[in-house]
């Protein structure tokens, strides 16, 4: 939360109240991917249903919008973000993200799975492998 209320503290206040307004009225969706005490990352997708990535580090913000890569300021998405983690410190923090490793088959395996699935119903012990 530290990162956010940094992050508020340096936006100019046209952005802050675009921001503000925005946030109030519910304009963004916003999607928190990792967030910890250094760094929050998000997808915030605006009123227009642009998506933009968003990165809150200690003092700065990143964002993929235009405003953001070309004035190179802190833009209205970046704020949207600080205001959401501060209003919702601890769902976010409490969001894991689903890294289960799948395993991955060759494509054999994948022809004799389906080839399996087209067979009738065998005993087990009948199976071709």
């Amino acid at each position: 939360m530290k990162t956010a209320t940094q992050i508020l503290a340096k936006v100019e206040v046209g952005r802050l109240q675009k921001a503000v307004d925005g946030f109030v009225s519910e304009a963004y969706s916003i999607t928190v991917t990792t967030q910890d005490d250094e760094e929050v990352r998000s997808f915030v997708i605006n009123g227009d249903g642009h998506q933009y990535g968003v990165v809150l580090t200690e003092g700065q913000a990143f964002c993929s919008c235009p405003d953001a890569m070309y004035r190179k300021g802190i833009c209205k998405h970046a704020v949207a973000l600080a205001l959401h983690v501060i209003r919702n410190p601890q769902a976010e923090a409490e969001r894991k993200p689903d890294l289960a490793l799948r395993k991955v088959r060759s494509s054999d395996e994948l022809a004799r799975d389906r080839a399996l699935r087209r067979l009738p119903s065998l005993p087990y012990e009948d199976l071709p492998y």
